[in-house]
């Protein structure tokens, strides 16, 4: 068994979709580094479904409910019982109600640029985001970054926000899948 290098793994992560084994199994078989130690999976991961930007589990907003963020503008943790499924992407709700109103037009609630920050679509790159951290303009659900070094919500309001919105909306028309 020969062992994966890491120089190796980084540059299959940086070649395709970053959180597909396969992918990076596929990548490593053609390096001359072969190994066992990357697992093959015989389905991606959810993480990166359709451009989307999705925790592991698969479930949108970190299980937060879309419809809130509108409904009550504060993000409200969803139940598992009131699910749907949109383009492959499941979305939590707080009540039947509230899932009844996402099916019935889920473009209204579904986050801006596949659930990226907003402001990482601005500067041409794919920030993670804080679903508590987030904005409403024009209508669409814009989510940030938010960590200990970074609160992209913050340099978002200190922006030109239609600049930054011309330039979100351009770099998403070309990573979108």
């Amino acid at each position: 068994m020969k062992i994966l290098t890491l120089a190796t793994l980084l540059a299959a992560l940086s070649i395709g979709t970053v959180g597909c084994y396969s992918e990076v199994q596929s990548a490593s078989s053609k390096s001359s580094n072969m190994s066992s130690a990357v697992p093959e999976r015989a389905q991606e991961s959810r993480a990166y479904l359709n451009s989307f930007n999705l925790p592991s589990h698969g479930v949108a907003l970190e299980g937060y409910c879309p419809v809130a963020y509108f409904a009550a503008n504060k993000p409200v943790m969803g139940k598992p019982e009131h699910a749907s499924t949109h383009n492959g992407v499941t979305y939590h709700f707080v009540s039947a109600d509230a899932k009844t109103a996402f099916d019935a037009n889920p473009e209204t609630y579904i986050p801006a640029y596949g659930g990226w920050c907003a402001f990482g679509m601005a500067v041409q790159d794919k920030f993670p985001v804080d679903p508590k951290s987030f904005k409403i303009v024009d209508g669409k659900l814009l989510l940030f970054l938010n960590n200990k070094n970074v609160d992209a919500h913050q340099l978002w309001n200190d922006g030109d926000e239609k600049e930054l919105l011309r330039k979100s909306e351009a770099h998403w028309k070309k990573v979108q899948g």
